[in-house]
């Protein structure tokens, strides 16, 4: 069996877990079209009588490990997840992995049971979010002007200097991690970096996946010394008008812990679909 019909066997997998226990599982699914590898996306499955019924992905960001799984319905209890933490943490334990972090729905019913069993410490949250125009709260004509000194642009080879200064002061990562997720992010072919200009010079990034028709938001992120001042709104309102004349959904995901964020986000349109937890492993 190929990889990509191990992937097509995954997603079927999740839909089947999401419809039966009503949550939106987070898979990572940019980093799963990647080749595996110990600085990417690696996954464990498990099969009985050629029906997968189990599976573990791990996500290697900049040396911070995240984990997500799921089993089968009606396949439950037999202690497979189980199993397949014990072969993941194996693999984990030999990598470079400064930070583990275990990802599950918060509505999970299912989760729950198999997390207490560990030690782990509450993390944080994330809020999976989507654009929906009747919740847009700004009118078009302010939507036009805000849009009038900043420009969105494709990110040329030679820029990646500037993506990877920008994900250092966005998001605390060290140099050398942001270029290791640079890399692994260039090999994927759906995924487009984007410069955000303010009066023709850089002034934020985004990058962009899409699949299926939905476009997802990651990396959004606007110099420190330039925010407040409308630019990550215009790039937001840009983007969002560009995907709808493309027949695209537009979904990002939020930090709890980020209000201000959260507020931009709701005023331009976005609203709440699901809501995902990050457990620290402290063993």
């Amino acid at each position: 069996m190929t990889t990509t019909d191990t992937l097509k066997e995954v997603e079927e997998l999740q839909r089947r877990c999401e419809q039966f226990d009503g949550i939106s599982l987070k898979l990572n699914w940019d980093m799963m079209r990647q080749p595996p590898s110990s600085e990417g996306a690696e996954w464990l499955v498990t099969y009985e009588d050629e029906l997968l019924v189990g599976f573990l992905g791990m996500y290697n960001i900049g040396g911070e490990m995240e984990v997500c799984g799921m089993v089968r319905p009606g396949y439950r209890r037999r202690g497979i997840f189980t199993t397949l933490w014990k072969r993941a943490r194996s693999i984990i334990t030999g990598g470079n992995v400064s930070k583990l972090l275990l990802n599950a729905p918060a509505a999970s019913s299912t989760a729950k049971p198999f997390l207490s069993t560990l030690p782990l410490s509450f993390n944080h949250s994330e809020y999976q979010m989507k654009w929906d125009g009747a919740s847009a709260h700004l009118a078009s004509s302010e939507a036009s002007s805000a849009t009038a000194a900043v420009i969105l642009r494709p990110a040329s080879d030679n820029e990646a200097h500037i993506l990877v200064d920008l994900d250092c002061g966005g998001f605390n990562m060290t140099k050398e991690e942001a270029s290791k997720v640079y890399e692994l992010q260039k090999q994927e072919d759906l995924q487009e970096h984007i410069i955000i200009e303010l009066d023709g010079q850089p002034a934020g990034k985004m990058r962009l996946w899409t699949e299926d028709n939905e476009t997802w938001i990651y990396g959004f992120t606007v110099y420190k010394k330039l925010r407040g001042l409308g630019i990550g709104r215009s790039a937001l309102l840009q983007t969002i008008e560009r995907e709808r004349r493309n027949y695209n959904g537009v979904n990002l995901e939020v930090a709890l812990d980020n209000p201000n964020a959260l507020k931009l986000y709701e005023s331009c349109g976005f609203v709440i679909l699901n809501k995902q937890d990050y457990y620290l492993y402290i063993g």
